[in-house]
């Protein structure tokens, strides 16, 4: 069997798949890693796939799954942490497939990749249009909260931000190839960061914000005042929906508008985000080295000792994780995991950007944005090792480093 063979017959189609079954849910999501995983290790046996052009990724990915085994000795429940830690072995193989099939396709047929997870894109902003209109979407499912978020095929989850924030810009990226007036791009854009006003997940339409903004300033060519222009009116397209929709005026003027009023740390002090923090934070007092082992914030968080904390939601204190990245880190892993995910990332971002600037790959300029959003502090964000956000994390992590020493696109 040749490696055309492989990558045609098998890699291909579960790449291709791979954004629905972000859609399907968490089983889908590691059954097309496993599969993609061990497809690779089976060519890499039959010596159809090589690790050429990939070692940087691997060598830190590496060092990161390292630290996350030593922190299993410190786990409060290993039970909880083992399965985590072994995903981070197959997100391994996972990148290395990616990064295979960028060096060795040829443009057409990463073209088609890229063309079919934009169908899929198309047909969720279309999903999400029609729940907006009806408040439920073609399935007939409905979000947590009807008439102040979107969900579509996420459902009661309602997560749909994360998957829009993760494949928006790789959208743009591909209608970029396609269309060519800077004018209409504009208008695309503007689009995109409308429907992710409507989902109404704050922290995710904050950063697909950033990330289209910083995206259209970088690649396209219409004059600046003509995008600052074009921005100005899209923010008075926001505020006409607050004055018409009180839903979306509560969700995003009233409660936002607090931080303002009081700033951030009394906002915090009367929020569950705030209580969340805080017994994180105290949780690393505790066990600064190593925190108390991955997943094990959930246990942690509701331990008695921590009943009388100085935080008045403090009786809301308990989660399945902190809502935000770095305070899972401190938590669960103490220094020791948060200066390994510092260093590992922060390296990662720096060659990126370093062969971005070299070869101006637009994909990869999507995909380090992205990374730059998912890691930015004070936002709330899902657990960041769990199985859905951290397919779209792996996913746009694949592409900015599988570009590397790419040449332009």
């Amino acid at each position: 069997m040749t490696k055309n063979f492989f990558s045609k017959y098998f890699l291909f189609p579960l790449l291709s798949i791979y954004p629905i079954s972000i859609l399907i849910g968490n089983l889908a999501i590691n059954l097309n890693i496993f599969l993609i995983s061990i497809l690779f290790i089976l060519g890499f046996v039959l010596k159809k796939f090589d690790f050429k052009n990939q070692s940087l990724s691997i060598y830190l990915i590496l060092f990161f799954l390292l630290t996350l085994i030593v922190n299993l000795y410190f786990s409060k429940d290993i039970i909880l942490s083992y399965p985590r830690v072994i995903k981070i072995f197959f997100i391994i193989f996972f990148i290395s497939s990616f990064a295979w099939l960028l060096n060795n396709s040829e443009k057409k047929n990463l073209n088609l990749l890229y063309k079919i997870w934009s169908i899929i894109f198309i047909f969720v902003i279309f999903d999400l249009i029609i729940e907006f209109i009806n408040g439920k979407n073609i399935l007939g499912y409905s979000s947590i909260f009807p008439g102040k978020r979107l969900a579509s095929f996420t459902g009661k989850e309602s997560v749909i931000g994360n998957y829009y924030l993760g494949f928006v810009l790789i959208f743009l990226s591909v209608s970029r190839l396609y269309i060519k007036n800077k004018y209409l791009n504009l208008i695309l854009v503007l689009f995109l960061i409308f429907i992710s006003f409507l989902i109404g997940e704050r922290s995710n339409f904050i950063r697909t914000l950033i990330i289209c903004v910083s995206y259209t300033f970088i690649i396209y060519e219409a004059k600046v005042w003509i995008k600052t222009i074009s921005f100005f009116f899209l923010v008075v397209s926001f505020i006409a929906i607050l004055n018409f929709n009180q839903s979306y005026k509560t969700r995003y003027y009233n409660e936002i508008a607090l931080i303002f009023e009081s700033g951030l740390t009394s906002y915090l002090e009367n929020t569950n985000y705030g209580a969340h923090r805080n017994v994180a934070y105290e949780i690393f007092k505790d066990n600064p080295v190593f925190g108390v082992g991955i997943k094990n914030f959930r246990i942690e968080s509701a331990n008695s000792k921590y009943d009388n904390l100085n935080h008045k939601q403090n009786h809301l204190r308990v989660s399945t994780h902190p809502h935000e990245l770095y305070y899972e880190f401190i938590s669960e892993t103490g220094l020791v995991g948060l200066l390994s995910f510092i260093i590992f990332i922060f390296l990662s971002l720096y060659f990126s950007i370093k062969n971005y600037l070299k070869y101006q790959n637009i994909f990869q300029l999507s995909a380090i944005l992205f990374i730059i959003s998912a890691i930015l502090p004070v936002l709330p964000t899902g657990s960041f090792l769990s199985t859905y956000s951290s397919s779209i994390f792996w996913l746009n992590y694949a592409i900015m480093m599988g570009y590397n020493r790419v040449i332009k696109y």
